[in-house]
């Protein structure tokens, strides 16, 4: 038995005021109302298709957790909804009624789920198989919706099902016509089992116990796999034959479990909700102990290859393609075209939450940081644009391998790291990513923040020469000019501070004629200095340019390094993950095997057993048969063998009455002879040709006739005439 696993029950949807249960695919003639929670008909509108709920998609879309989906179905009306809601620790998490018409339609999902382990269990809910205003179509789509969605299937019904019963639940026997794993559409039934969720069919309101052929009980299981999805064994399946070969072939594991009912009080049974205390403590017992094991042993929802599972996130795209799959008449639900259209809309939703992400968290670190402009330069002490894009950048491709390691290959996460990274940084071709935006408002603020800088260090300035001090000469001038310089280098911002100053400096030589009413003023020294000062500033502008071309190249080349690393390691750990899993898969397969051989071998024993019984009773009739036949044929024998010799003496007697008369006694004592001889040998002959095992009656016919020869020759010796022919 698994170990106990410790789950706590959390909600969905944080924040928000949801109900217990929302409806995550409903008919299309039904729909959801988010305002008040209920669910109406649309008038006018047939039932004939099926429609995903968005409200219920985007919850379980928020769960980013591996999921283990275990989803309920089967007949109307046995409590499934009941048995879900117990799951949660409550009776009522799913609606409940207590009429004859079903109180679930389509596929119902719990707000709550069980958490452990970083495992998240999603509890579905679904329309009976055979509800009143369901359609065999509906069954199916339903039915093969919900295998497809789930990790464990609990099959419900009531009481023990008879093997003739099996027929009602054609949907299961359609389901290989109803799916396909690979595109090309391959007939491949053999591969279901590798897909399909496990099953576990639950009797309800059981009071017998299982028992076999002969009457001695067996567990749940053996009575499921033995006595009620048997197989006829006829030439031409049977409907009940199809449906059980379905349910032994498509699902990798078969359980069955059973239930007493709940309570014989008609109070009670219709507000169960709230009479736990009041039902019958085998079956609180017995629920109890099925939900134990259930969470026990539940798995995560497999993906399409190995190793892969499924968190909320993907079963959500999962579940929209296959809804529409099933609502078009001319496609099938197929597994690997679903898995890659899931994986296509999951990355691209994935790399588009992640640029609004990274837009976001861009904009907050800015404006934690001061906000713009900023540096660029990723080795500044100050905040930087770059530094701050690197953090960001890399939460980015954490939270892009975390969203997708489970669902794609190592080349489909390296196409994913490439469409995030150049619609982030842009690419040779195209700079028009994220980041170049967000940069050129950082270079357009700093240019304005700069300009605004200088306009307001140097408007001092202007106003003394507009109307100069009396002792104000070139020298206080180069002083303010130098303070100027000093006060901007410490106060600039941005990447354009550089080049700011060099249009200062360009501006200040312009200003010729405001210079020369300054005592000391020199023309072509000045010139000299402002001409120095210009090509200091050029040099710094252009440092500065060549500073943020290396920053990018460098940047671009760690992060692709950073990225080459990551898929490379990622790769490794896939390899290692998938040499295991096909090590635990070929064991798996292994003791499945040994398991089937020993089933088969002890079928094929009480098979022979049953065919020695039967042989040995053939044999014994026969034997029985041919002794009667014998005793008979010795009968037969016997009382020819005794008319025989009775017709001899007769005969002796009358030829000895013969001879007695006639005047040749020596004559006739010889014919007599030869007559004895040829009626031993005529009883002789008629015997072995009627009675092939007579052999003693032909004994008995000679004696007799020795017998007479005695008698004859106590009347005197003759010579033997000559024999008869």
């Amino acid at each position: 038995m698994a170990a106990q696993r410790n789950f706590s029950v959390e909600p969905l949807g944080q924040g928000q005021s949801i109900p217990s249960s929302v409806p995550l695919v409903l008919p299309n003639n039904l729909e959801y109302d988010l305002g008040t929670h209920t669910v109406r008909r649309k008038p006018g509108v047939e039932r004939s298709s099926l429609a995903a709920v968005v409200e219920a998609m985007s919850l379980l879309a928020g769960i980013d957790d591996p999921v283990a989906v275990v989803a309920v179905t089967g007949p109307c009306r046995t409590g499934k909804s009941y048995m879900l809601s117990r799951m949660l620790g409550s009776s009522d998490a799913f609606q409940l009624g207590h009429s004859f018409e079903p109180e679930t339609f389509g596929i119902w999902m719990s707000t709550k789920v069980l958490k452990c382990d970083g495992l998240t269990v999603v509890l579905l809910d679904t329309e009976g198989i055979d509800a009143v205003q369901a359609e065999a179509q509906n069954d199916a789509s339903l039915l093969v919706l919900t295998i497809l969605s789930c990790s464990l299937l609990v099959f419900n019904t009531t009481s023990v099902p008879k093997q003739g019963q099996l027929e009602k639940l054609q949907c299961f026997a359609e389901l290989a016509e109803a799916v396909r794993i690979w595109k090309s559409g391959e007939l491949d039934h053999e591969e279901f089992s590798r897909h399909f969720p496990d099953l576990l069919w639950l009797l309800r309101d059981s009071t017998l116990t299982p028992t076999d052929a002969d009457g001695n009980p067996i567990d749940a299981r053996s009575y499921l796999t033995k006595r009620i999805l048997k197989e006829s064994g006829r030439f031409r399946p049977t409907p009940s034959d199809m449906v059980s070969r379905a349910i032994t072939s498509f699902f990798p594991a078969l359980d069955c479990r059973t239930l007493p009912p709940p309570s014989s009080d008609t109070d009670v049974m219709r507000n169960i909700e709230t009479s736990q205390d009041k039902l019958d403590p085998e079956f609180n017992q017995g629920v109890e102990d099925l939900v134990k094991d259930i969470l026990s042993t539940v798995k995560p929802k497999q993906g399409f290859g190995q190793g892969k599972t499924v968190t909320g996130r993907q079963l959500a795209a999962l579940v929209q393609h296959y809804v529409a799959t099933l609502n078009d008449p001319r496609s099938l639900p197929t597994l690997q075209t679903a898995w890659d259209a899931a994986l296509m809309t999951l990355v691209e939703d994935t790399v588009r939450e992640l640029q609004e992400r990274y837009v976001r968290e861009m904009r907050q670190g800015i404006q934690q940081a001061g906000g713009m402009p900023l540096e660029e330069d990723p080795s500044s002490s100050a905040a930087s644009m770059m530094s701050l894009h690197q953090t960001v950048f890399e939460g980015l491709l954490d939270t892009l391998k975390g969203r997708l390691h489970s669902f794609c290959e190592a080349a489909e996460m390296t196409q994913a790291v490439v469409e995030l990274t150049a619609s982030v940084n842009g690419t040779q071709d195209d700079s028009r990513g994220i980041l170049c935006s967000l940069l050129s408002e950082n270079r357009s603020s700093s240019e304005s923040f700069c300009n605004q800088l200088v306009q307001n260090l140097y408007q001092p300035i202007s106003d003394k020469l507009a109307s100069p001090p009396e002792n104000y000469d070139i020298k206080a001038l180069e002083a303010d000019l130098a303070q100027l310089k000093a006060t901007y280098d410490e106060q600039a911002r941005g990447p354009c501070k550089h080049k700011v100053y060099l249009q200062f400096a360009e501006f200040l030589e312009g200003q010729k004629t405001a210079f020369s009413t300054i005592k000391g003023y020199q023309e072509e020294d000045y010139k000299l200095q402002e001409e120095t000062r210009r090509r200091e500033a050029e040099v710094a502008n252009l440092q500065e340019e060549r500073l943020q071309v290396e920053r990018q190249v460098a940047l671009s080349m760690k992060e692709q390094q950073d990225q080459v690393e990551m898929l490379m390691a990622e790769f490794g750990r896939e390899v290692q993950n998938l040499k295991e899993e096909e090590k635990e898969r070929r064991d798996a397969i292994m003791r499945d095997l040994q398991v089937k051989m020993e089933e088969t071998a002890q079928r094929n024993v009480a098979m022979l057993e049953e065919l020695s019984r039967r042989q040995e009773g053939v044999v014994q009739q026969q034997m029985e048969a041919m002794q009667q036949q014998q005793r008979q044929q010795m009968e037969g024998m016997m009382q020819m063998a005794k008319a025989i010799q009775e017709r001899n003496d007769r005969l002796a007697r009358e030829l000895q009455e013969q001879a007695q008369k006639a005047k040749s006694p020596g004559f006739l004592e010889n014919v007599m002879g030869s007559v004895v001889d040829v009626v031993k040998q005529g009883a002789s002959l008629i015997l072995m040709s009627k009675f092939p095992l007579a052999g003693a009656a032909a004994a008995v016919g000679a004696s007799a006739a020795q017998a007479v020869t005695g008698r004859t020759a106590t009347t005197g010796t003759a010579p033997k005439a000559p024999s008869i022919k």
